[in-house]
Order: C-alpha cells, then structure tokens, then sequence
C-alpha cells in the first residue's frame, strides 16, 4: 500500500513530524467484528463520537487561522488541489499539508487519539501516522475532488502492508457540502489508471479515467465530531459545496511498515508528469543540499 509514498514525494523525510504523545485517551472507540468486516468489504466505515462539540469548535478556529492566515504558502504546504495554485486567484479547492506544524494544538486533541485508536484496530497495533492535511471547500462554489484512489499519488515499491485515511469533518456535512463519496467494495480491486484532472500536469490533483460507474455511489453524510475511514484502494470523491459556509475536513492517515522502501522504485507516470507551482515553491524554499537531494531522488524514481 502507498499513501506514505505520496509524503514522501512531497515532503522530504527529514521535514516528518515528530512521534505525538497521545496523551488523551482514544479508548472509547472500539470497533465490533461486524465494523471491521464491513470496512474489509465495502472499503469505507463511518464511526461516531470521536470527540466533543466543544472540542470540534475550538478547532474550527485554528483551522480557519491556518488558511486565512495563508500559513505554508511559500514552502508549499497549502495549495490549490484542482487549480493551477496562483498566488493572484482564489483557490478552487485549498488544501494544507501537516498543519499541526503551523498549529502545534492539533497534536493534542481527543479527535487525533481517537484517529489513532481507530488505526490501532484497523491496520495494526502500532501504526504509523503518514499523512495529515486540511481540505477546505470555500462556501458556495468550493470545487469537486475528482474521483481516485488515494495510492494513485504514490510510487511503487511502499515497504507499508495497508495504508487508511481517517477524515473529520469539522461541522455537519451532506451532499449539497461536499460530504465523502464511495464506490463501495473497490478497495478489493485493482489501482486504477489515473492522470492530471483535465490532463494538466500543472495541477496537484490526480482523477480516475475512465471515470467510475455512478451507479453504485454512496453518499456518506456526516455529523461533526464523526469520521469515515477508508482504504487506500477505495475509489472516492467529495461533491460541490454549494451551501453557505466552508466545508471544512481534517484528514489524518495512518499506516504499518512490514518492510524497507524500496529507494530505487519508480514513480507512476501521472505522477512523473506533475509539474506544479506548489512543487516549485517547495522546492524554491528548500537549502541548495536538499534541493539536490530531492531532484536526485526524481531522478531514481524515473522523472
């Protein structure tokens, strides 16, 4: 499985977070037999009550500070997920990646011990947390995220066995906000051929073609302080948000190592082919060691 190698393509390893204290206690959520062998059918589970609403709102406030703030902008952390990320038009889809190291709150939280929890009885034990980003969908016209596989953004020959996504979101969500949406049992099947939405390589985003049968969608709605978790194969999307306020989702993913990556695996095309103004600014912000480092890295991974 391969979330973890779309961090690592992005984010150098020596910029990975520290390991969190999980000081509050997850303990609560606990996932019955019939849960698990849901998730392992259908590739997509929705648990309830992972935190408070006084918890969810004190977060909504570092949240919005975060991308009003326009925090990472320059070291390519925020970007725009379906645009061409310009500094000079709005952001069709803004997303942030690890925002807890511009917001060290989000380390604590109950939400992120229950995420953990959720990924102890899901991949394993002792799982890793390989990706944290932010999705804001701006009110009234916040884009669509193309439909995908999540490890369409990763590189062959991930040393990790399973790989899933934990998203929150952080009000009530449905389908006119922007709510999850699965293609259920696809997590069973193969990854998928994917490219550049519209075929622009100078966009982050990654969308399935051809596109899924719609026919076997579901919706996932969702009150605040819940999660749908699902697997890294699982095909999926989020709508349009067409209500009056931001849709707001926090995504925590989580991961177990069995092996050693692979250094010398090559990347998937439609990832060689990404020529984006967020990878220029990362790579604009980066030390003169570790811009090398990185395009040497490109180099063995066949870009």
């Amino acid at each position: 499985m391969a979330v973890a190698e779309h961090i690592s393509k992005v984010l150098p390893a020596a910029r990975a977070p520290a390991p969190v204290p999980y000081a509050l206690s997850g303990a609560s959520i606990r996932l019955t037999e019939a849960q698990k062998a849901a998730f392992r059918r259908d590739g997509f589970l929705v648990v309830h009550d992972l935190t408070t609403p006084e918890e969810i709102a004190s977060l909504r406030v570092a949240y919005d500070r975060l991308f009003s703030e326009r925090r990472g902008w320059e070291n390519g952390d925020l970007f725009d997920m379906v645009g061409r990320d310009s500094a000079e038009s709005p952001l069709s889809l803004p997303q942030f990646l690890w925002p807890s190291r511009y917001e060290p709150s989000l380390l604590h939280t109950q939400l992120r011990a229950s995420a953990y929890a959720i990924a102890q009885q899901l991949v394993g034990p002792q799982p890793q947390n390989i990706l944290e980003h932010a999705i804001m969908k701006p009110a009234f016209h916040g884009s669509a995220t193309p439909w995908h596989q999540d490890d369409a953004f990763s590189r062959k020959g991930s040393g990790f066995l399973e790989a899933i996504s934990i998203w929150m979101p952080l009000q009530d969500v449905d389908p006119g906000s922007g709510c999850m949406q699965y293609i259920p049992g696809s997590n069973l099947g193969p990854l998928y051929r994917h490219r550049s939405p519209g075929n622009d390589p100078r966009i982050h985003g990654l969308e399935i073609v051809p596109g899924p049968d719609l026919s076997k969608r579901v919706e996932v709605p969702l009150p605040q302080g819940s999660a749908v978790i699902h697997h890294s194969r699982t095909l999926h999307s989020a709508g349009i948000n067409t209500s009056e306020q931001p849709r707001r989702a926090y995504i925590l993913g989580y991961a177990v190592q069995a092996r050693r990556h692979s250094l010398f695996s090559r990347d998937y095309a439609w990832n060689l082919e990404k020529r984006t103004a967020r990878e220029q600014r990362s790579m604009q912000n980066l030390p003169a060691l570790k811009r090398g480092l990185r395009r040497i890295r490109r180099l063995f991974r066949g870009g």
